[in-house]
């Protein structure tokens, strides 16, 4: 072999080992220097806090009739990711929240992750939607459960009781002076998705109970 020969080869091995040497360095780099760096951002991606809400204490008169009180609701929120039948969906939904189709379809067909379709929906129709998307098959819709706050008698005494925010703090009256009673202290839970976003329910941790508010009895 001659001069330029042995030059050209040993310039080949120089390149290659500089080549393996950089990859080398870059993984231990990943592994060992940033390994805490991405633990952390694929936590963050998969894992959730979500607050379990305390229900608020109901309000009795002196004669023990309810005055307010908490009445379980459901708010049906879309991913538009995760829908897998668009066109099975949108009547199925028109249907059981008595939304136009029109309306359905302009909604689910914005692609954002967190689209609301429905407030305020009674614990029954929720569930009686939920099993129908089970049977169907269909992804991509979840009832988030909540409450709302209800007076049987409307606006009578409502000068004495009054009412609640949209985040059902106390405004006035009753309400507003036995409101660090009645509030209660919301609870909290961590999930684990999965790369579907799907929570993975065997890594769920409550990592603290909610604390109802407390029944207000008038004298």
């Amino acid at each position: 072999m001659n001069w330029n020969g042995r030059t050209r080869c040993a310039l080949v091995c120089v390149f290659f080992a500089l080549l393996f040497s950089i990859f080398s360095w870059r993984l231990i780099h990943l592994q060992m220097v940033m390994h805490g760096y991405y633990s952390e951002l694929a936590a963050e991606k998969n894992v959730g806090r979500n607050v379990i809400a305390a229900e608020r204490g109901a309000i009795y008169d002196t004669q023990n009739e309810v005055l307010a009180q908490n009445v379980p609701v459901a708010t049906v929120v879309a991913d538009a990711s995760l829908i897998n039948d668009t066109a099975a969906l949108t009547p199925l939904l028109a249907e059981h929240l008595q939304l136009s189709p029109n309306d359905v379809a302009e909604k689910i067909s914005t692609g954002r992750r967190y689209i609301v379709l429905k407030r305020e929906v009674p614990e029954a129709e929720a569930r009686t939607l939920e099993e129908a998307l089970r049977v169907a098959r269909l992804r991509g819709v979840r009832c988030e459960r909540g409450t709302i706050r209800v007076y049987p008698n409307g606006s009578m005494l409502c000068h004495v009781v009054w009412f609640t925010d949209f985040h059902q703090r106390g405004i006035q009256g009753v309400e507003a002076s036995m409101d660090q009673y009645l509030r209660g202290e919301d609870g909290y839970l961590y999930i684990e998705r999965d790369s579907q976003v799907r929570e993975i329910v065997l890594y769920r941790v409550l990592e603290h109970d909610p604390r109802n508010g407390y029944q207000v009895h008038l004298t």
